[in-house]
């Protein structure tokens, strides 16, 4: 493991990005929409070039999306507040309790085969597999509301880092999940009560790190001597985060975005990885130390910090 040096981490014209909020006390009689959007978080792996899903059907209560088609998507192409926008449906006004992704892992919205695959960098794709054959249902229980005469936004946002797994056998190569940490790899959140948090990091001594990554976490919830260890059988590093994103060198300086938190106050963590450059796989060196929390409104247009 490389030595090394101690990082401050500061934040330079970091902005939260909010969009307006309803909160009636009783339930609206009528009608209202839903949209629902996808997204992806990083994967520290730099020969997956892409990562194909395809969708097949989408569930609200156990009734398929009217309209819906099957649709083939790379979802490394959505990232730092990208979305691709999956579909929409009109919904009596309401709370729904239960949402359904089915993936085909067989078949590709042409037809053909594989449906969920990993691209590495030479353009060989390794089927996704799942416990289950053909297409695999995701159940993402989390409960939303569709507002009278209002069109609600719901973003699956799909952490790449916990959905897949690397396989020691090169004829394998990657896999999903155990289907219970695939249902909580994708976090369901309402985009009006969602917030950005766009940040720059400052290194004031060289970390030799080849990536640095950084994780939200709500206040309280980070324990370093469990995050940084493989957890479970999928041996899931910053298992509890809510959410993360590389930070990328840029004219501008060394950024990174953090789209899709809900309200609340959070924890920056930020850690270092190396690259093996055997296999192209990134592996965790150290926890960089910073001096930022973050607090997030989405009544409100601003964001505040303080030192730990």
């Amino acid at each position: 493991m490389k030595t090394l040096k101690w990082i401050k981490g500061a934040l330079f014209g970091c902005a939260i990005l909010m969009l307006g909020a309803c909160n009636n006390a009783s339930e609206p009689m009528g009608k209202g929409e839903a949209q629902f959007e996808i997204t992806d978080a990083s994967i520290d792996d730099a020969n997956i070039k892409s990562v194909v899903v395809t969708i097949a059907d989408i569930k609200v209560n156990g009734n398929s999306l009217p309209g819906f088609t099957k649709q083939t998507i790379d979802l490394k192409a959505y990232f730092d507040g990208n979305t691709k926008v999956l579909g929409m449906g009109e919904f009596d006004a309401g709370t729904y309790e239960n949402l359904v992704l089915a993936l085909d892992l067989d078949n590709d919205a042409n037809g053909n085969s594989p449906g969920c695959y990993v691209l590495n960098q030479n353009n060989t794709k390794y089927k996704l597999k799942s416990s289950t054959t053909g297409t695999t249902e995701i159940h993402l229980n989390k409960s939303w509301k569709v507002e009278k005469n209002t069109k609600t936004s719901m973003i699956m946002d799909f952490d790449l880092r916990k959905a897949i797994r690397y396989s020691d056998d090169p004829s394998v190569g990657y896999s999903f999940v155990s289907d219970i940490n695939l249902q909580t790899a994708i976090q369901v959140v309402a985009k009006a009560k969602t917030g950005t948090i766009k940040g720059s990091y400052q290194e004031d001594t060289n970390s030799n790190a080849d990536k640095i990554i950084v994780y939200a976490y709500k206040k309280g919830a980070f324990n370093a001597t469990t995050e940084t260890q493989p957890q479970g059988v999928d041996n899931i590093l910053f298992a509890n985060a809510r959410g993360s994103a590389e930070v990328k060198e840029s004219l501008s300086g060394n950024l990174y975005t953090l789209a899709f938190l809900e309200e609340g106050e959070y924890e920056l963590h930020f850690a270092a990885y190396t690259r093996d450059t055997s296999t192209g796989r990134y592996h965790f060196e150290a926890l960089l130390q910073s001096e930022t929390k973050c607090f997030i409104y989405y009544q409100r247009d601003h964001i505040s910090f303080k030192k730990d």
